[in-house]
């Protein structure tokens, strides 16, 4: 079966048919190809847990930075995760800054550390 290639893909196609720009005719989808689009779409499968992942934490920083007012305005234990205000504030602008664009995103290995 005939395919029109481009770098990112293909589709199926008759002999007869035109080419569009930027398409390459083939007989057989180059294994190189196959190759670069499932590690294209590994990598948006990445993308999309690393910012579920990114949503997900900046709620819960969110919370541990209550629980560190509340401790403070009512000196009672709220229920905090070790670190202090600063630290989390700091640890919140890594989380955000944890997207596409970032060195090594979407590489889990390197996420931001929460503070200990």
């Amino acid at each position: 079966m005939p395919y029109a290639i481009t770098e990112t893909g293909w589709r199926s196609i008759n002999e007869d048919m035109a080419l569009l720009e930027g398409e390459a005719y083939v007989e057989e989808i180059p294994q190189s190809l196959l190759d670069a689009c499932a590690a294209a779409a590994a990598r948006r499968d990445m993308v999309r847990v690393e910012d579920d992942w990114r949503e997900l934490e900046i709620s819960a920083i969110n919370n541990q930075l209550m629980a560190i007012e509340e401790a403070e305005a009512t000196g009672e234990d709220a229920g905090a995760l070790p670190g202090t205000r600063l630290q989390w504030l700091q640890y919140r602008t890594k989380v955000r800054n944890w997207k596409d664009g970032a060195e090594f995103f979407p590489d889990l290995e390197y996420r931001p550390d929460r503070p200990s």
